[in-house]
């Protein structure tokens, strides 16, 4: 009986041993790892704003196929995604707390987050704003380029066609 309860022991402790270097590494894992969620995100989470709508551009929710993108549009909750652009923070707080109206329409939810939440959520939307675009002035050279060739043969056409109706009404 006590070899019994000696061999428990050690196996207990040999568990013990090899048990706390792994959940003190864990700990240590969550508490080295800062959380860059920007506090915004953690206010459209924490309030449960992803039961309705998507952020795909935050990896909020899953964009619908290409079949069923004019579905996911039509049923009343539209990716964020690009919510921010054209809007500002007091106009979002606004809607958010059903004050303001997006095409004659109040938010479905009141929000009952905290003030700073509210803040943070608003400040985040914000930045999710479609893309500059840049290569535009790139483009327009390639037009110019293009067109080169093909400007200075149209005006010699019609100079020398006036050439002579201006000869002829000097002699006249």
């Amino acid at each position: 009986m006590r070899r019994w309860a000696i061999l428990v022991a050690v196996l207990s402790i040999l568990c013990l041993v090899l048990a706390l270097p792994v959940l003190a590494g864990e700990s240590k894992k969550d508490d080295a790892t800062p959380d860059t969620t920007p506090a915004g995100q953690q206010a459209f989470v924490a309030q449960k704003c992803q039961m309705c709508h998507t952020v795909y551009s935050a990896g909020i929710g899953e964009p619908p196929a290409e079949d069923a993108k004019n579905e996911a549009a039509a049923d009343g909750s539209p990716d964020l995604s690009l919510a921010g652009t054209g809007r500002t923070a007091e106009w979002l707080s606004l809607f958010l707390q059903k004050e303001e109206t997006l095409n004659e329409k109040k938010h479905l939810m009141v929000f009952k987050g905290t003030d700073e939440e509210l803040v943070a959520l608003a400040n985040w939307i914000l930045t999710l704003k479609a893309p500059e675009v840049e290569a535009a002035p790139a483009k327009t050279a390639k037009v110019e380029k293009a067109a080169e060739p093909e400007a200075p043969a149209e005006p010699e056409a019609p100079a020398e066609s006036e050439a002579p109706a201006a000869d002829a009404e000097k002699d006249e």
